[in-house]
């Protein structure tokens, strides 16, 4: 136990985040029953103590093994999922604001709003230091890259979808607007960065066709990076009347008309992640924590779906958000499952690879170097 702990890797909290998107998909689906929303709030529930006690985990390895948490920095894989560590835990954020007020009371906006905080901080130092460290100290070549690289940059996007449902909790117009500002520029340090890597990515599968077998989910990642940005736009979208009166009501059409645009863009997304996992599946799909990519995109995506169709009640958007939310539980309950089954077992290393493959896999490269140490 003490040696999972000290080389206890970032990727382990897609986990969260994967399950936390379920549970708020669950509670926030359009005209649901009562039962579903007590499912997605016992489900957020347990994902709040899942990645609290993942966070206990990330702290105690920095603890336990300082020098090899350094080095983790310096991997050019697991280096990439210290941005799921914010995201997960926007998860949580969201549930508080969501599902926490008829446990906690109005306590549940005050936590909401310490964690947002906290989230804001890691999701800068994500998307600034990581981007650093792959300029200065990974090794990268292009025929390499994955959607794993829009891993860092996504939790700024994430973290503005969230501030998005706390701004209208926000007291004073002055501060409404402050927090209206941050929100938003944390919504453009991400989604640009990201188109530009959406870009090189698209280049990258064109020239170098698909990546190996075990960074095969990897894919989908980028259509999270499209539902967060959705959800951002969407959100603020709404209180931009509240906050800057009538020119508000211009700019959240302006945002409804760009989310559109990202939304069809997620459909092309979504539609080439399905057909590449497909390949994939025909020749082999080795299971390892990257299959927790399967979740939180589509999550995300449907998530967008559902704002967008709260926003236009358009029921052709409406029936794309059922579909996508039961698929969402198909993911994650295999997903799960499979997770449970596996590490039961004793076959996912520490970095969540399969033991077969660890002599293959660049998942693993963080529990070499920790091994180090």
């Amino acid at each position: 136990m003490l040696g999972f702990v000290k080389h206890f890797t970032p990727n382990w909290f897609t986990v969260g985040m994967g399950t936390g998107i379920t549970a708020l998909g669950a509670y926030l689906y359009p005209d649901g029953p009562h039962w579903l929303k007590m499912v997605g709030t016992g489900l957020w529930l347990f994902n709040t103590i899942l990645v609290g006690t993942l966070l206990i985990l990330m702290v105690a390895r920095w603890a336990l093994n300082w020098s090899g948490s350094v080095k983790l920095l310096h991997d050019p894989v697991q280096s990439m999922f210290l941005g799921a560590v914010p995201m997960a835990l926007t998860t949580v954020i969201n549930g508080f604001i969501d599902m926490g007020k008829p446990i906690f009371g109005p306590l549940a906006i005050h936590i909401a709003f310490w964690l947002w905080g906290v989230n804001v901080l890691m999701a800068l130092a994500s998307g600034i230091v990581v981007p650093y460290l792959m300029f200065v100290s990974h090794d990268h070549r292009l025929d390499k890259m994955t959607g794993i690289w829009l891993m860092p940059v996504v939790p700024a996007e994430v973290a503005a979808a969230s501030g998005a449902l706390l701004l209208p909790h926000v007291s004073g117009i002055m501060l409404q607007k402050d927090f209206m500002i941050v929100s938003l520029g944390l919504w453009a340090l991400s989604v640009p960065l990201a188109f530009l890597m959406l870009g090189f990515l698209f280049l990258r599968l064109a020239l170098h066709r698909l990546p190996p077998a075990e960074m095969a989910i990897s894919t989908w990642i980028s259509l999270g990076t499209l539902g967060t940005g959705i959800m951002g736009l969407v959100g603020l979208g709404k209180s931009m009347p509240l906050v800057f009166g009538g020119i508000g009501h211009y700019m959240d059409g302006t945002a409804i008309l760009g989310s559109l645009a990202l939304w069809g863009f997620g459909l092309w997304w979504l539609t080439l992640s399905i057909l590449t996992t497909s390949h994939y599946a025909r020749r082999g799909l080795p299971f390892n924590l990257g299959w927790w990519g399967l979740t939180f995109p589509l999550g995300v995506f449907t998530g967008g779906t559902d704002m967008l169709y709260d926003q236009l009640h358009i029921t052709l958007i409406g029936w794309f958000a059922h579909v996508f939310y039961w698929l969402l539980v198909v993911f994650w309950s295999t997903v799960f499952l499979r997770t449970l089954v596996e590490f039961a077992k004793g076959r996912l290393t520490v970095a969540g690879s399969p033991h077969r493959l660890a002599l293959k896999t660049p998942l693993t490269a963080a529990t070499r170097t920790g091994t180090d140490n």
